[in-house]
């Protein structure tokens, strides 16, 4: 921006009002991105949480079963719990990721056959009646779970965001010749603080992969 404005800068007496416009509306983007992926992170994390508060209450009415019958479902709850731990350690690797999901797919649906089965039995009747929403909710916040990962910030948002602190940088050089220097504290300290805003937000929109992870939080489904 500096270089051309050397070569082409004619001074405007709207340049101003043209560079506040242009970091005033960088400024709302930033803002409106950074909330809409902060959002989006702290859905993930509850949902997290409900999950593994789903499952326990699943794994606590397999108690109101006969010992025989109770067994059987808590080795099957195991398995479940280790494939939603091999969905979250699977992170970017989305073959393993379809695999985690599929076995939990599997899984649950032999814990909801079982409870089917044993509803025959009348003297099961109160506790097909408990572990029938239990499981249902188990299995919803699944879902709800698979597609929370995919609920991203729009990858249009993004490129605008790019687009627009490149030009706020570029206009910045570029009219900085009416103010016959460059003031490179000012400068460098912007495009620092701008990257790593950007950075943060592209960072808790894909938890996977950054630094921002959900390891605290998902210490909630290990401990199951």
């Amino acid at each position: 921006g500096n270089y051309f404005g050397n070569r082409y800068y004619k001074e405007s007496e709207r340049e101003g009002t043209v560079l506040s416009s242009l970091f005033a509306l960088l400024g709302l983007l930033l803002a409106f991105t950074f909330s809409m992926s902060v959002s989006r992170h702290d859905k993930r994390l509850d949902i997290i949480v409900e999950e593994a508060n789903n499952i326990g209450t699943a794994v606590l009415r397999a108690d109101l079963y006969p010992e025989d019958q109770r067994q059987l479902f808590r080795e099957d709850f195991k398995q479940y719990v280790e494939a939603r731990i091999a969905f979250f350690t699977a992170r970017s690797n989305f073959d393993w990721l379809m695999k985690a999901q599929a076995e939990a797919g599997i899984i649950s649906q032999g814990l909801w056959n079982r409870a089917a089965e044993q509803s025959k039995n009348p003297g099961n009747q109160v506790a097909f009646m408990q572990m029938v929403p239990a499981l249902n909710a188990m299995i919803d916040i699944a879902n709800t779970r698979w597609y929370a990962n995919v609920a991203k910030v729009p990858d249009m948002v993004l490129y605008l965001l790019y687009a627009l602190a490149c030009a706020c940088g570029f206009f910045s050089g570029y009219l900085s010749k009416s103010r016959k220097k460059i003031d490179l504290v000012t400068v460098i300290g912007f495009c620092l603080l701008t990257s790593m805003v950007i950075w943060a937000i592209i960072d808790m929109d894909r938890p996977r992969i950054g630094f921002i992870t959900k390891e605290k939080t998902h210490q909630s489904i290990v401990e199951l």
